[in-house]
């Protein structure tokens, strides 16, 4: 069967949104291969989701020359692809199957690629000139151009978004860092503190106190970004674990999916901790939650009163009582037995 390539996006959370559409081309081609195209950041995360084969990666935002594209295009031909689905509207992105041969280049001409990009999904029209903000969340858009615009049943839901760390991947990450599997973890994704979506720096440390009194290890994840916010939490709460240095993604996916329960802020790290499936506690400020949130089912989302303004850029109107209160019912609902 010859296999089908998806140009997803390049951010994390947004390449981890594509998991949706992706899931709806396999059950739509069952048993063609699927590959992925995305950013190198991003496309390591490719190897936890079911049903995609492998990734191809090329540089964020599509920078890279006519040169380099081609190059990758030669490399793409030899695949045999039968249809490219365009879940990003760049042009530089639609130029690779273009060029590569593959017959069929499935999406939206927002940058007028009449041509380069030769099916439309039915509607194309109305979205073409749609103005204003964006109508729907994006996960309904790249859904939509993997059914080729057509309406699913009523009652039929999108698929969400899912990644698979394996048990035995679980383990061997706890033994290489001396985790003690009986010892409940609660995972901190704060983003910068100085991040308008961020929460305040003594809440977080306030809530990581109330579980490390209780027992509980601490495990601050993220990047970069977020090595400051996790120096101040060490420097209040010693015994957190800085996990900000790791080496890849692969391995901070291990961190949240071996972790009890996951709290955070509105980012890529939360939309992966929620497909991972495990307890998530997300709070969100004025970027609405769904807006920009994950679409994961469990996902318990905590925000300001709607009757906040939308210009007030802060998580402060989320008190660390709901935070405390969301987490001990996200972590209950997991112990608590089916159909109780």
């Amino acid at each position: 069967m010859r296999p089908i390539l998806v140009f997803c996006l390049p951010a994390i959370g947004d390449f981890i949104r594509c998991h949706s559409a992706i899931q709806i081309i396999a059950a739509t081609f069952p048993g063609h291969p699927i590959d992925v195209v995305t950013s190198p950041m991003a496309a390591p995360l490719a190897r936890l989701m079911p049903h995609v084969r492998k990734a191809w990666t090329v540089e964020k935002h599509w920078n890279p020359g006519l040169t380099e594209r081609a190059r990758l295009a030669r490399e793409i031909r030899r695949e045999s692809y039968q249809a490219a689905y365009l879940l990003t509207s760049s042009t530089k992105a639609a130029l690779i199957p273009w060029l590569a041969g593959i017959p069929e280049r499935i999406g939206y001409p927002r940058e007028l690629q009449f041509g380069i990009v030769n099916r439309l999904p039915t509607g194309w029209l109305k979205t073409f000139v749609a103005f204003g903000p964006r109508k729907t969340r994006l996960v309904e858009q790249v859904c939509a151009i993997a059914t080729l615009g057509e309406q699913t049943a009523d009652n039929m839901r999108l698929p969400q978004p899912r990644m698979v760390v394996s048990p035995e991947d679980i383990s061997a990450w706890r033994i290489r860092h001396g985790i003690d599997a009986a010892r409940p973890a609660l995972a901190l994704y704060t983003s910068e503190f100085a991040n308008f979506r961020s929460w305040p720096a003594e809440r977080f440390i306030s809530i990581a106190r109330d579980h490390s009194r209780r027992g509980w290890s601490v495990w601050i994840v993220g990047g970069p970004r977020e090595r400051e916010a996790s120096a101040q939490i060490r420097a209040a709460l010693p015994e957190a674990v800085d996990f900000t240095s790791t080496p890849d993604i692969t391995e901070a996916m291990c961190q949240i999916a071996a972790s009890t329960v996951f709290l955070g802020v509105d980012g890529g790290i939360c939309h992966a901790a929620a497909a991972l499936g495990g307890p998530c506690v997300l709070i969100f400020g004025s970027n609405r939650a769904y807006e920009t949130g994950p679409v994961n089912d469990h996902v318990r989302f905590l925000e300001p009163p709607i009757s906040t303004p939308s210009w007030i850029r802060a998580t402060n109107g989320v008190s660390e009582e709901r935070v405390l209160a969301a987490l001990m019912e996200a972590v209950a609902q997991v112990r608590r037995p089916q159909g109780a």
